[in-house]
């Protein structure tokens, strides 16, 4: 709700519970407002009822999720379960495009912005650990076997071969004994 929608309100019930009530919306309002500032993990986490809101909100960001907006398009958002669009907040487009994972969806800015927002946060989580110097991260919508298959292969083609002649017949033969 805006300022006016809390002026009409008012009309409704005691003016000090609407700007009670505007001063709790407006608190949550400037989460997501440092959120997309600072770009980074915020200080103090957020409650779930903020953190659903937030996400409700990007998804009212997706045209399949927009008032009177009729998909027809074979790349259109479509949940053929309701159950399922509840369960992901109505969040049915995805990330990138074909080619670019980390592409902008036309139609989805709500779930293109929450995949940017994610990586960044990433990003921020994976400095608070200790890791210095990296400039970019990606965030993968993987399952839990293709992300460790994505992994692993990721990790030994960053491995140097070991060539037999670093194995001497005598290290071979003390690690077997």
């Amino acid at each position: 709700m805006n300022e006016d929608s809390f002026e009409l309100a008012s009309r409704f019930v005691s003016e000090s519970y609407i700007r009670q009530a505007s001063q709790a919306l407006s608190r949550r309002r400037r989460q997501t407002k440092s959120l997309l500032s600072l770009r980074k993990l915020p200080e103090e986490g957020w409650d779930e009822m903020s953190i659903e809101a937030f996400v409700r909100d990007l998804s009212f960001m997706d045209s399949n999720n927009f008032l009177g907006n009729v998909g027809v398009g074979e790349r259109e958002g479509r949940v053929a379960c309701r159950l399922v669009a509840q369960r992901h907040y109505g969040l049915a487009h995805g990330v990138g495009r074909s080619g670019d994972v980390a592409a902008e969806q036309p139609k989805a800015a709500g779930s293109s912005l929450m995949s940017k927002l994610t990586n960044i946060l990433a990003r921020d989580a994976l400095h608070v650990a200790g890791l210095e110097g990296l400039t970019e991260v990606i965030v993968l919508p993987l399952a839990t076997g293709m992300a460790m298959v994505a992994s692993l292969r990721s990790l030994g083609s960053l491995a140097r071969p070991v060539s037999s002649s670093s194995f001497s017949s005598s290290a071979v033969a003390s690690s077997s004994s």
